[in-house]
């Protein structure tokens, strides 16, 4: 089955590049787009529709926290996909959203999620939390989900002291509903589903053709 994920930006891009790394079923060919920001997600979505590739096209972006702020980037997008779908259970399908943001899946590899709560949106403020980790993020140079600085993340997942399997571990705590809590995600279902190859899942958001 051909998956496509459009990616919020940088963080979306290293993450599913590390699960890409660890593993996913034969069964999914994945292909991954970052369109380098919230507001390009739902005009990558409406081009991709007509691509006869395509059996399943979901988005993956950040809440911020701000689910309740009718002019976050959050529900802009929200609103862009429901002039497309024209179905508000369809857009929830299409979407894949994490909050406060993906950041919790990178640290839910190295602790507990009592540990690693994030109290900010802002990567400046998140920078202490994530030098506890990396301790060469913040060093001398404030968190900003720069190359350099995601290349250490990756690397420490892809040949250091973190396992990938301790976010699948610590995930299963992670509340689904992200539009009234925080932490909160529907990411898991989705790793999993592309780890065991549960085509079921998929063809719940398959695309009319």
């Amino acid at each position: 089955m051909n998956i496509l994920l459009i990616l919020e930006g940088n963080e979306e891009e290293t993450f599913f590049e590390i699960l890409q790394e660890y593993g996913i079923s034969k069964k999914i060919n994945m292909r991954i787009e970052n369109v380098g920001g919230s507001g390009n997600i739902a005009h990558y979505f409406q081009s991709e529709l007509s691509n006869e590739y395509n059996d399943c096209i979901i988005c993956v972006y950040d809440v911020d926290n701000k689910a309740n702020d009718e002019n976050s980037s959050y529900n802009q997008v929200r609103k862009s996909l429901m002039r497309i779908l024209n179905n508000d259970e369809k857009v929830d399908e299409v979407s894949v959203c994490t909050n406060p943001n993906i950041i919790l899946f990178f640290l839910l590899g190295v602790d507990t999620i009592e540990n690693i709560i994030l109290q900010s949106t802002s990567k400046k403020i998140n920078t202490d939390i994530l030098n506890k980790y990396w301790p060469k993020i913040g060093n001398k140079k404030a968190y900003k989900a720069e190359k350099w600085q995601l290349k250490i993340i990756k690397d420490s997942y892809l040949y250091g002291e973190y396992n990938f399997n301790d976010v699948l571990k610590n995930a299963k705590n992670i509340d689904k509903d992200y539009k009234n809590n925080n932490p909160a995600s529907n990411l898991l279902p989705l790793i999993n589903a592309l780890i065991e190859g549960n085509i079921e899942f998929f063809k719940i958001i398959e695309i009319e053709k």
